[in-house]
């Protein structure tokens, strides 16, 4: 196959993303990259050398596409709103914008949905590129926020890296208090209890209140330092690993504040893949860590999920925009940012997908300089694996 043939199918259009859903792939060398036109997901990951392994989840229910979702035909099945719209097309990586949570009681009597617009409705393509780079932006104006909003994907043909740019528009006068959060969430295989290593650059944390779960692992409304949380009587847990217990629950780690670069890391060293993702700490100084280990037992979890999102933030714990703004700063950080009328603002993060050596123990350290990416292995063996990359943050 020549290269112009290959370059030409590096960005397609597919019917048949997932499950019937339409979508985009983009390919590179290395492998490649999938994303959803309903609710804009990144759905999919795939290196090469790890065949078959897509570390991002897909939900164990059959999903729609979120805009077709309606309350009288799909209510029993995704269950009700605020939540169904968004569980009804949820996969992998979405976008929480631009709230992280449920809407207010009022906003749910007026339509909202949980964690915003942004995954609820259909992303239309507006730009896409195979040379010299496979290049796909994609995005969507939200009605009720008046926000356009768009992201562009470019893949670096050679090494295992994804470049992401976001940016928001207010199309409004008005000055908006918005969360933007990247819910990265894993799943199986890739995601397996007590093997597969999760890391990031925390400091100070918290737990989530007891009523977010009946199967509570964590004490409830507790303070500490990432990763060793209180569990019930009186022990340690440490949230770098899934205990294979059932339980569900959430906690908000606070970046370390004197890094420039933050990240969020998954590794499962039995499939010898890891996944990071690189950012500015500047524009996503909060990650939650969120935990589902067969505890949902509502329509459409039914007991079945198991699942672990990082979702880096403007925003720490997944509550109506109101309590966000009421509740103030957190360990004496803002919360939430602002979007002022007219304006714009824009976000970078990068992906990097590597093939690990065996028995890898997690990730210390993240740099982006000099135009590599290095990553440091947690432990006294400390491997250190490297890739080249743009100055890109």
């Amino acid at each position: 196959m020549t290269t112009s043939v290959r370059q030409a199918q590096a960005v397609l259009r597919n019917k048949n993303v997932m499950e019937g859903r339409s979508g985009f792939r983009l390919r590179a060398h290395w492998g490649g990259v999938s994303v959803l036109e309903g609710g804009g997901h990144i759905c999919e990951l795939n290196l090469n050398a790890c065949p078959g392994v897509n570390p991002l989840w897909r939900p164990q229910w059959a999903t729609i596409d979120p805009f077709e979702y309606k309350t009288g035909k799909h209510a029993r099945r995704y269950g009700s709103p605020p939540d169904g719209r968004l569980l009804a097309g949820i996969a992998g990586h979405s976008l929480s914008f631009d709230h992280f949570g449920p809407p207010s009681p009022e906003e749910t009597a007026a339509g909202l949905t949980t964690h915003g617009e942004a995954p609820a409705l259909k992303w239309k393509l507006q730009k896409q590129e195979s040379s010299p780079k496979p290049r796909l932006q994609y995005g969507l104006t939200l009605p009720e926020a008046r926000i356009s909003f768009s992201r562009r994907l470019t893949l670096d043909r050679v090494n295992p890296v994804i470049y992401c740019e976001e940016e928001a528009v207010n199309l409004s006068s008005y000055d908006r208090p918005i969360s933007w959060n990247e819910h990265v969430t894993f799943g199986p295989p890739f995601l397996e209890a007590e093997t597969t290593w999760f890391d990031m650059p925390a400091t100070r944390a918290k737990v989530c209140p007891a009523s977010y779960s009946p199967r509570f692992s964590l004490q409830p409304d507790a303070e500490f330092t990432w990763p060793n949380a209180p569990a019930k009587h009186r022990k340690r847990m440490s949230l770098r690993t899934t205990p294979s217990q059932r339980f569900g629950h959430y906690t908000a780690q606070l970046l370390n504040p004197e890094l420039e670069i933050g990240f969020i890391a998954a590794c499962n060293p039995r499939l010898k893949l890891l996944v990071v993702y690189a950012f500015r700490r500047a524009d996503f100084p909060w990650v939650g860590n969120w935990e589902e280990r067969y505890n949902r037992t509502q329509a459409p979890w039914h007991g079945k999920t198991f699942c672990r999102g990082l979702e880096f933030s403007t925003t720490p714990f997944a509550i109506p925009r109101r309590q966000t703004i009421e509740q103030g700063p957190l360990f004496g950080k803002p919360t939430y940012r602002w979007l002022p009328a007219k304006s714009n603002a824009q976000v970078r993060f990068l992906i990097l997908l590597l093939q690990v050596p065996e028995a890898f123990r997690g990730v210390a350290r993240v740099s982006v300089a000099l135009g590599k990416i290095e990553v440091v292995e947690s432990g006294a063996r400390g491997r250190n694996l490297s890739v080249a990359a743009d100055r890109f943050l």
